[in-house]
Order: C-alpha cells, then structure tokens, then sequence
C-alpha cells in the first residue's frame, strides 16, 4: 500500500495536500502504516516521508482535513441514496446497491473500495483513510515540540477534531469497522473511538484559544454520546454551540472531482442521482417546507427519467455542512423533550415561516422531532442513520421490485467490507 501526499496549495481550510491511499486487492484499508511507504515514480507527487518532518506539519493536517472533506461528500450521497432522501438514475450497476438497499448481500461491493471521487463511489475506504490521516498527523505532532511546531496545539485540536467526525460518520453508516488492523469495532465502539478524539480536540482547541475548533469538536461529541444513550452530556455540549454556528466541508467548483460538492455534482450536475419521490412535496403543518424544496427540471437524468432536483446546494463549489447550530438543538430537544423540545423546534420553524408545533404534533413529539430533522437536516447525511436508530420503516418496502433490477432489501448499514476481513488478520 502506498501513501501519496500531493501538494495542493489551496491555503486556510482548504487542502494543501491529501493522502491517496492506493489500496490492492491484498492491502487491508485500515492497515494504514508510514511504514510502509515505498518510493515513488510521479514527480508531481510529495513522498510522505519527505512531509513527515515538523517542518511541514500544517501540511499535514491539511491533507487530513482534504481527505475528510471528500470521504464526507461521499458519505452524505451514500447516506441519502440508502435512505429516503435519494433515488439512483444513472445505468451503472454498480452503485444501484446504494438506493437497493441490498449492499448487506454485497460485502465485496463497490461501497468497500471505491474512492470517494469517483461516479461509482465509496463510503469505507475514504472514511478509513481520513481517519488515518488524521490520527498519523496527531502520533507526529504527539512527537514533536512546541518548539518545531508553531500552533501546534492548534493543529492538533484540528486534526483530532477531524479524526472524530471520521470515526462518528463510520459509525453512523457502517455496520462495523477496524482502526489499523485492530479487532472488528460495532458501531458504539466507533462512536466511542470518536468521543475519544472530540475530547483531546476540546482541550487542545481550548488550550491554543481557537473557540471554532472547540465548538466543533464540542458538536462532534454531542452527536456521538446522543448516539450512546448520554443523553445529559449531548445536551450540556449542544447547549454550549451559539446560535449561528456552522462548520463546513469546504468545495470548489474546479477541474479536481475530490473538490465538488457530492450531492450537487450528483443530482444537478451529472444527474446520476435525483431527489427521491418520497422526499419530494414535504409539508410542515400543511405548508410546503422551504427546507427541502426541490425542482422538476426539464432535463432528463441519466437513465432517460424527468430530472427532479435539489434546491439546497447551488454548485460544485457550495459547503457542505458537517455540523450546525440547528442540529444541536435538536440534540437538545431529543434529549430533554417536552416544553423544551416544542420551544426548539418552534424556533427553527419560525426561522423559514412554517406552521409552529400543533396539539397533534405536541402528543407525539418524540415522532415531531424525527421528522423535524428530516426537514432541517436534509441532505446533510443524518438522515439514513436516524432512519437505523429510530426503525423507520423503509418506503420502498424490502421484497418490491427496483425499477432497474432486482428487489430492494433491507440494509440498515453497509458491512464490513471483504477487503478488510479478507486482509485484517484480526478479524475472522
């Protein structure tokens, strides 16, 4: 397996460099090792050695955050074709498992391998390799001195917080997972290995006095112990986020694919997906709800079907959220219910003029905030994860027949991949 650091040059937030993991057939995913590098023939590519000195430390972080940014596009496309949000419309087999739901039958399937740039996309090994970069850049910084290092704290805080983000959405859409040819981890385990992370991030975030990394890594673990049932500690860390806060997946609209925003390239651009049906004409209390408005175009996807598109996100250049204010307070209003709830979903309704929280809607309000989430965090990939948790029954049913072939299953979260069992000798 080879590890490749290009530089990229894009300064601030953007990625200055990524790891390309080039992963054969007889290379585990997970098995990410600076050890094993071995030389390189393109000249245009940075050897990973040659970056591995404190002299280069920003580069990096920076190439762990690229590699985060493009595996969490992908995330939130698998994400919303599994779920209800998506529909596949294109005529290659091999993403169809995606909006199937049948990848579970699948474990050498394309979801294992697949980079997250590509039309026939993965979800595995793009998290797994941002995880990996992440925490390689914290062992380094763990090594060097503040001295070698300026803003070392800084970059730390910056890399645990995307290392946690990894592990967090690994857990959400994967069945299970391996952290560098360890044992097989269920999903609470992932989210604890992310609690682990957003914990150093905070403190290191705190220590260097950078209030966005603290806010993130401190929205990062809400998700995560809502998730593990501590329902008391995601609130008290989702209260703390001020209203208006965003942290975004950055994109660009350029020749580079790992670049694009996933859902806009998808949907609107090379229509290889549309907006589902069961997604499309959404009400809240009888009112069209702005927050997931979409487009019938007159353009035809790719499969020769009527364009249906989303309105969310305008181009290839547009952020993707990775966490936001509007989150954590549903966090909040899942974990305390109640008045508090109805206040907080209230709020977001008024904040796009739609009809506050009836009587009916106040009984019920555990099933109120579900479906508030589907509408405030539309394509924002929470959905297919909220969908496992809460048992939503599926819309198609598991046994109808898909369109292109087959039936739809039942698939809840994807696998762990035969790539990684086949070659993790951990893992039976």
């Amino acid at each position: 397996m080879r590890h490749f650091l290009r530089d990229r040059a894009r300064g601030a937030r953007r990625s200055t460099c990524h790891a390309v993991v080039i992963a054969l057939a007889l290379a585990p995913l997970a098995a990410c090792d600076p050890g094993d590098l071995l030389e390189s023939e393109r000249p245009s590519t940075l050897e990973a050695e040659d970056v591995a000195g404190p002299a280069n430390a920003a580069l990096l972080v920076n190439g762990a955050v690229a590699d985060f940014e493009c595996a969490h596009g992908a995330f939130v496309a698998a994400s919303g074709l599994m779920g209800d949000e998506l529909e596949d419309a294109q005529l290659a087999a091999a993403v169809w498992s995606y909006d199937r739901r049948d990848f579970g039958n699948q474990p050498g399937g394309q979801y294992g391998t697949g980079t997250c740039s590509a039309q026939l996309f993965g979800v595995y090994r793009p998290l797994a390799t941002a995880r990996w970069s992440a925490d390689n850049a914290i062992k380094n910084l763990d090594e060097w001195t503040d001295q070698q290092v300026p803003n070392r704290q800084a970059l730390i805080a910056t890399a645990a917080t995307y290392a946690g983000f990894s592990l967090l959405e690994m857990g959400m859409i994967m069945c299970s997972a391996a952290i560098d040819v360890g044992p097989e981890l269920q999903s609470e385990a992932l989210f604890q290995e992310a609690e682990k992370r957003f914990d150093r991030a905070i403190a290191e975030a705190t220590a260097s006095n950078r209030t966005d990394l603290r806010n993130a890594a401190t929205a990062g673990r809400a998700r995560a112990r809502l998730y593990l049932g501590n329902r008391t500690g995601a609130a008290a860390d989702a209260r703390t986020i001020p209203a208006g806060f965003v942290y975004t997946a950055t994109a660009e609209d350029v020749s580079d694919s790992r670049r694009w925003n996933r859902v806009f390239h998808f949907v609107n651009f090379s229509r290889f997906h549309m907006v589902a049906a069961q997604s499309q004409n959404l009400t809240t209390g009888g009112v069209p709800d702005p927050r997931t408005r979409v487009t019938v175009t007159t353009a035809r996807a790719i499969d020769g079907r009527v364009s249906v598109v989303q309105n969310k996100y305008a181009s290839n250049g547009s952020p993707l959220p990775i966490t936001r204010y509007a989150e954590m307070q549903l966090i909040v209003a899942e974990a305390e219910g109640g008045q508090t709830a109805i206040d907080v979903i209230n709020a977001l309704r008024a904040r796009v003029s739609v009809p506050a929280v009836s009587g009916a809607e106040a009984a019920n309000i555990q099933q109120t905030i579900i479906e508030e989430r589907r509408r405030e965090l539309f394509l924002e990939g929470q959905r297919m994860y909220d969908i496992r948790r809460f048992n939503i029954a599926f819309t198609p049913t598991a046994g109808t027949t898909f369109p292109k072939g087959g039936t739809y299953g039942n698939t809840r979260c994807l696998p762990l991949p035969d790539i990684e069992r086949f070659n993790n000798p951990n893992i039976n």
